[in-house]
């Protein structure tokens, strides 16, 4: 074998190696960023796709200005949303029966208002201090809910940005192997 084959096989290798690992990097960064169930080659396609809409858009344009011919008209579809929401109240009704008379028996009358005064004040009570002890549970139940998502949201950053950089390095040594192996078959096309 001679020294140029060599060299070409060699830039060969290296470019093929390269693009493979930059490839793999590409791939892991995409997937420690994506969405789960997004597949890399299709978005990949689909914003290439896109690009070349884009251009194909502008040429038409560029020809149809160039012939001094009108522009298109641009039709689109509009969407609605619908948002509903409601907010509901609860209201508890506390029934007495009817008040002794006044004018035959004050003492009476005093003592059953004092008394369903008394016992409207302790259902009060009662409301206020169960809203309270649910107010507190509920924020004790948030503040754990929220310790726990932070740090699982913590922890998965963390191993989101291991993965990215270390699809990165993959990028970076890929491209380093493919201008290795241009600089390979240029010396090869320089020297033989």
């Amino acid at each position: 074998m001679s020294a140029e084959t060599t060299f070409t096989v060699i830039s060969i290798a290296c470019q093929m190696f390269g693009l493979a690992a930059a490839a793999d990097g590409f791939h892991r960064t995409f997937r420690s960023s994506a969405v789960p169930g997004d597949r890399f080659f299709a978005l990949v396609l689909k914003v290439q796709l896109a690009i070349l809409g884009r251009w194909r858009t502008a040429l038409v344009r560029g020809v149809r200005r160039l012939l001094r011919r009108p522009p298109r008209p641009i039709t689109r579809s509009l969407g609605t949303a619908l948002s509903v929401e409601s907010a509901m109240n609860v209201r508890g009704i506390v029934q007495f029966g009817p008040l002794p008379d006044l004018e035959q028996d004050p003492a009476a009358f005093t003592s059953e208002v004092e008394r369903r005064l008394n016992r409207v004040y302790r259902l009060a009570q009662d409301v206020e201090h169960d809203l309270k002890q649910e107010t507190d549970s509920r924020s004790e139940a948030d503040r754990q809910v929220a310790s726990d998502l932070e740090a699982r949201i913590s922890s998965l950053d963390e191993e989101s940005k291991r993965t990215s950089i270390q699809g990165l390095r993959e990028q970076v040594l890929g491209w380093f192997f493919v201008a290795l192996g241009l600089v390979a078959q240029t010396m090869a096309d320089l020297v033989f």
